[in-house]
């Protein structure tokens, strides 16, 4: 009986589809070669603003991957492998370690100017273990060799974003729910992306900034962007400091940007320039404190600025720059400055490639730099530098945000921690990176 039905409903199908086409063809043939002419482009224009519609953009508008639609449901995401391992460390047994990670995006359009959005995340792997540490910010976050690595580490998935943005006009877009905060401030074209950029958690944002949310920077809040000019965008938020959705506004941290989109010698570049306050933090971020023994930095207040630049020099090349600073009485390191370059791959005729050089230092605080030496009369403080360069390999088809990279990646770390009796470390590894 099924198949009986099955050959009936295709041949029902068959049917109408054919008279569908000998209707068209009919119409098609009345209006003439030139109207046939006119209904051709008339249908290319439509499938051209279908696919402009299905592009996936970030939150202030940067196009990503491709993405998918299913009965108005947009779907995108991507799986990233990443293996890595360390030269011998004196006194340390430490091998090569491995971590999968995969994030799925759904979007839907909720009325005329508005959307929602979910993000799942899966993150497996704890990376490497067994390093010297890395500095930390008090909010938990290293500066170590892999930034893929969520705080989460199990089989489950996880909600990492869940959040209703609406459009208030074409130069007015708020976002509230659960955010990722790293997606509204201190973008950098070239240094934001630990899926198809650097690894390191340096250079994918600006560590001397005590961002609010979870450990992944995930929580409640609220963001505003506007667009008083073209090449202008004022961005600001306000989010739960800890993530936890408890006393939500004892520990608010607070954040503005201010962007100039500027094009000199006719080459698009993004000059950021930012500011933001955090109010406080949790008995357990007391540890990663400049003076973990001092309870008052739990409630102490932690602020900064900073800026963040990325400009194209050719068609192929472009340079990126990041800086800012931080209360040396609550953090470890009190300034940070990184930068580097991107060269695209149509500079040697693979279009779909990328090299990325970077290199960015972390300078001890002195309160920090005291607390140490108290602890260990032998601790010899120092900036700690990063040094990263990684190529990503484009296999077929694929483009910058579709389809299989393969990039091999190689780290070199000086006095990490801000200690130089440390040692210097030699991290080498490879990242898989699949785009759905």
């Amino acid at each position: 009986m099924n198949r009986l039905s099955a050959l009936v409903f295709t041949l029902t199908f068959i049917f109408l589809s054919g008279n569908a086409w000998a209707d068209e063809l009919a119409e098609v043939k009345k209006t003439g070669s030139g109207g046939e002419i006119e209904e051709l482009k008339a249908r290319i224009e439509a499938l051209e603003k279908k696919a402009q519609d299905t592009e996936v953009v970030d939150e202030l508008g940067h196009k990503l991957h491709p993405i998918h639609s299913i009965y108005g449901l947009k779907i995108n995401g991507g799986v990233t492998v990443t293996a890595q391992g360390v030269n011998r460390i004196k006194g340390a047994h430490t091998r090569g370690a491995a971590a999968i990670s995969a994030d799925l995006a759904l979007e839907s359009q909720v009325g005329k100017d508005g959307r929602a959005v979910v993000v799942l995340d899966f993150q497996n792997g704890a990376g490497l273990r067994n390093l010297p540490a890395f500095f930390t910010s008090p909010n938990g976050n290293p500066t170590g060799p892999n930034n893929d690595i969520e705080s989460f580490n199990n089989d489950g998935v996880h909600v990492a974003q869940a959040y209703y943005e609406h459009s208030f006009a074409p130069s007015l877009v708020m976002s509230v729910g659960q955010l990722d905060i790293t997606g509204y401030f201190d973008a950098n074209a070239f240094a934001n992306n630990e899926r198809k950029q650097f690894l390191a958690n340096t250079f994918v944002n600006n560590p001397a900034i005590e961002f609010g949310g979870s450990g992944n920077f995930y929580g409640p809040g609220v963001r505003v962007t506007y667009w008083p000019v073209e090449k202008i965008d004022i961005t600001l938020g306000a989010f739960e400091g800890n993530g936890d959705y408890v006393d939500a506004f004892d520990n608010p941290f607070l954040m503005g940007e201010l962007n100039f989109k500027l094009e000199p010698m006719g080459k698009t570049g993004n000059y950021r320039v930012y500011y933001w306050n955090r109010q406080g933090r949790t008995q357990n971020d007391l540890v990663n404190t400049a003076n973990p023994g001092d309870t008052g930095l739990i409630k102490a207040e932690n602020k900064g600025f900073g800026v963040s630049i990325d400009q194209k020099v050719t068609e192929t090349v472009g340079v990126w720059f990041r800086a800012g600073e931080q209360r040396k009485q609550v953090a470890r390191f009190d300034r940070h400055l990184s930068l580097g370059a991107s060269i695209n791959g149509a500079a040697f005729g693979r279009h779909d490639d990328a090299i990325g050089l970077g290199v960015g230092t972390s300078y001890i605080g002195k309160v920090y730099k005291d607390y140490k030496k108290s602890q260990a009369a032998n601790f010899k403080g120092s900036a700690e530098t990063y040094m990263e360069a990684y190529y990503s390999f484009a296999v077929g088809e694929a483009a910058e945000n579709s389809g299989f990279h393969i990039t091999p990646d190689i780290q070199y770390v000086t006095n990490p921690g801000g200690d130089s009796n440390a040692g210097n470390l030699f991290i080498y590894g490879v990242r898989l990176q699949a785009f759905f």
